[in-house]
């Protein structure tokens, strides 16, 4: 069955030749359009696509749609805009989109995921919930738990990766390597050891950004 699906936020231009993949290879979404709080784009089209309106509308017009939360200004703005969508709109189903290339036959997946191409995700891979991947590379037998947002980066395999990391472009998780909750990883960053919460980690091997700029930008 095709689903009619709207789109929330407009930031991340890159889901509408995601869902436009999706659909080539086999029709599953009816884009109806975007919402969008910034009432100066209303009226106007993204790529051809109309943006319909503020999330108001999924009270009544849109309350049959399947929604994708596109909002990621930072991984904790996701949850808030997700929970406002399930509370405020009763809204509940998100849809996982995952690109045509990536195989989900050998991993497992929970819901609300955007998966882009370029990825890939190895075998016995679980994925919590409402996580964003970006060309990002997953070694088999990893853990995602939900709101993490992946760019180009490597995790290795048998890693534990809990809630609200950001793992920056051409970042790397060295195998078997547990990290909690609400850390950055920084762009270019080798992640060698487990780490707690609330650590923004810099350079090869990383360390604490406090320490970082001691070390190399302090002088």
């Amino acid at each position: 069955m095709i689903k009619d699906l709207v789109v929330v936020g407009t930031g991340g231009w890159d889901v509408i030749p995601l869902i436009e993949d999706i659909n080539s290879e086999h029709k599953q979404f009816n884009l109806i359009g975007f919402l969008e709080k910034d009432e100066s784009k209303h009226g106007t089209e993204l790529y051809g696509y109309p943006i319909l309106g503020g999330d108001n509308l999924l009270l009544k017009e849109f309350k049959h749609c399947s929604v994708v939360n596109n909002v990621m200004h930072t991984t904790r703005v996701h949850e808030v805009v997700t929970n406002m969508l399930m509370e405020k709109y009763q809204i509940f189903d998100f849809p996982n989109l995952i690109h045509p290339s990536v195989n989900p036959k050998y991993f497992t997946i929970g819901r609300g995921n955007i998966i882009y191409n370029g990825a890939f995700v190895g075998m016995g891979v679980r994925i919590g919930d409402f996580n964003i991947i970006e060309r990002a590379t997953i070694g088999h037998e990893t853990i995602l738990g939900n709101y993490n947002l992946l760019a180009a980066c490597l995790v290795g395999s048998r890693c534990k990766v809990g809630d609200f990391n950001l793992i920056g472009n051409s970042a790397s998780i060295a195998n078997n390597v547990r990290m909690e909750n609400d850390n950055e990883i920084g762009t270019g960053a080798v992640l060698l050891k487990k780490i707690k919460s609330n650590r923004h980690m810099l350079g090869n091997p990383a360390i604490e950004v406090e320490e970082f700029v001691k070390k190399y930008l302090s002088k």
